[in-house]
């Protein structure tokens, strides 16, 4: 089974950002519908307004840009300059330029964030791009570090049901379990099982617990996805 170093993962994710050929979703304007469906369910929470937010891995922002324009203050960090570069221009475009800050950072070393910051933080798909389990563990403490008590962890990731998933990870595996690198870009990519989720995040409790079941295009083709979607709550 092939391995990749972190700084190959890093270089393939800024190719991706500066010439969009193979995860077109990546390069969207649209929000993840995974984000969507928390911001239904943090609006029935009783958090005291205005709320902050923080997006790991956050791409060109467009998770954290339409978050921003619901009035929340809204930080997203990745370790490609590029992206960051777009998600900042982007921003200004929308005129969430104000609400929404953007910096790089990479999410396996320490946050040039301080503790107890936000009111809740996004893992959408993000996990599923860290390379190994020392860099998944690391994103993980940090997150609940910056993470202000009684603040939510949304996870929105690859469940092992996934068709196409299921599909390269035994065409193209990679040195994890439930792991493949991109026939294409050679990137990893990490799929989950519950139980793994579970022990990844067992600093925090799990509150919410529902599986968004989709059909996703890959290569023109259509498959059933049906995603984990989590809500872990810090003491």
């Amino acid at each position: 089974m092939k391995k990749i170093s972190h700084e190959q993962q890093q270089k393939i994710w800024e190719e991706e950002h500066k010439n969009p050929e193979v995860l077109l979703q990546m390069d969207s304007c649209q929000p993840s519908s995974g984000v969507k469906k928390f911001w239904d369910w943090l609006q029935t929470q009783k958090i005291s307004k205005p709320l902050s937010g923080l997006e790991m891995c956050c791409g060109k922002g467009r998770n954290v840009i339409w978050l921003a324009q619901q009035n929340i203050f809204m930080t997203g960090f990745d370790f490609s300059p590029s992206a960051i570069m777009e998600a900042q221009r982007r921003s200004a475009i929308y005129q969430t330029d104000i609400n929404a800050h953007f910096f790089i950072q990479d999410a396996t070393l320490t946050w040039a964030l301080p503790a107890n910051t936000f009111d809740f933080v996004l893992d959408c798909f993000a996990t599923t791009d860290i390379e190994s389990q020392q860099g998944r563990e690391k994103a993980v403490s940090e997150m609940i570090r910056v993470l202000k008590p009684g603040g939510f962890i949304l996870v929105y990731v690859m469940s092992e049901e996934d068709a196409y998933h299921k599909d390269m990870i035994a065409q193209f595996p990679a040195h994890e379990s439930y792991s493949f690198l991109h026939p294409k870009t050679k990137k990893f990519e990490k799929v989950f099982t519950r139980e793994e989720l579970i022990g990844l995040y067992n600093a925090v409790e799990l509150i919410v617990e529902e599986r968004m079941s989709k059909n996703a295009v890959f290569n023109d083709k259509e498959y059933f996805c049906n995603h984990y979607w989590m809500v872990f709550k810090k003491q």
